[in-house]
């Protein structure tokens, strides 16, 4: 049976002036199939944004992807035409991107973007595009007298809903959240992550959700993988990585979250003896 998604080999480089940056190594894993769901944790700069964007086949100049492949389905990604990868991206695999404001047109309404990639994709009229955007809107939190607002007159963290409302839009088979919840208070993002669960849950979705917050992922996946310095140092189940991690990163990574007096401390605790 083919696995939904195959990473393999993959090691992107970036150039800097004269010097070049390796910010993935050799990585190769795979989501065998639908409803799989996979944490990615690490500390900055260990690579998980890019592998995420690898899987889109999105890394650009200085960026460069050396070797390795990425297969949805049996089909290379990295080989895609142009159109194949329109398609890919949005009704395939989708990505919640962490730089809210960088991924919104600042003089388009919120959701006009919605509306044209139900248009494109669904060819369903623009009223009902609407009427969809607006129920995914409702749905993260936008309160209907917020709706016909442009990016910038909205918080932080309410421009993240609609980038995230704006990803779940054609209900991908594999959705990509990098760092979601970074700009949201505590309680809004556990709402985010409980709206979340349940739509990958109810949509049998297969999920990527890219953390430096280890504390976060009990509650949300099953799997987890550890990235650091571009590498993948360790994957497996999360209460098995949880209780018995084996390199000795992640026993670091562990132990740092374990001596922060967190309300969220109880939760991992629990994920750790359950």
């Amino acid at each position: 049976m083919t696995n939904l998604l195959d990473v393999q080999g993959v090691s992107v480089q970036f150039s800097v002036g004269n010097t070049k940056v390796d910010a993935l190594k050799d990585v190769t894993f795979s989501i065998p199939h639908d409803g799989y769901t996979l944490g990615i944790v690490g500390e900055s700069g260990s690579g998980k944004t890019t592998l995420g964007l690898s899987i889109l086949n999105l890394i650009e100049p200085p960026g460069e992807i050396l070797q390795g492949s990425v297969l949805f389905k049996g089909q290379n990604v990295l080989e895609m035409s142009d159109n194949d990868l329109r398609k890919y991206r949005w009704e395939k695999v989708a990505m919640i991107y962490q730089a809210a404001m960088n991924s919104l047109n600042p003089v388009k309404r919120i959701y006009d973007p919605m509306v044209e990639v139900l248009h494109e994709h669904r060819g369903v009229s623009k009223q009902e595009g609407l009427e969809t955007a607006k129920k995914l809107l409702s749905a993260v939190g936008i309160r209907a007298s917020r709706q016909d607002s442009y990016p910038h007159e909205l918080s932080g963290g309410m421009r993240q809903r609609v980038v995230i409302a704006l990803a779940l839009a054609l209900s991908p088979e594999l959705l990509i959240a990098d760092e979601p919840t970074s700009a949201l208070d505590v309680v809004v993002q556990r709402q985010i992550i409980s709206y979340l669960k349940r739509e990958v849950m109810d949509k049998h979705q297969s999920l990527i959700y890219v953390t430096h917050e280890i504390s976060l992922l009990p509650d949300l996946v099953e799997n987890v993988a550890v990235f650091h310095k571009g590498r993948l140092v360790e994957i497996g189940p999360i209460h098995k990585v949880l209780n018995e991690p084996q390199d000795p990163y992640t026993k670091k990574l562990l132990s740092n979250v374990l001596e922060i007096d967190t309300p969220i401390e109880g939760a991992l605790a629990q994920a750790m003896t359950g």
